[in-house]
């Protein structure tokens, strides 16, 4: 959700940054177009982790040290 509207809003500033008037004002003001978001592995990172509500890995969890209880 994040991603999308910050992709969105990247896309947004450089229509702007790029269009004839704004594009004046950008050259004279030094704004230049920003890169787009980008990953180098989007297929690893768009996986939800793994969860676990067993009671032996809670056990574990909280036994481990500097464990917050």
């Amino acid at each position: 959700m994040a991603r999308n509207r910050y992709i969105s809003s990247v896309q947004a500033y450089n229509v702007t940054v790029r269009s004839f008037p704004s594009n004046l004002t950008a050259m004279v003001l030094g704004y230049k177009p920003k890169p787009n978001f980008a990953v180098e592995n989007e297929t690893q990172i768009s996986k939800p982790p793994n969860v676990s509500f067993d009671a032996a890995a809670a056990k574990a969890r909280d036994a481990a040290p500097g464990a917050v209880r």
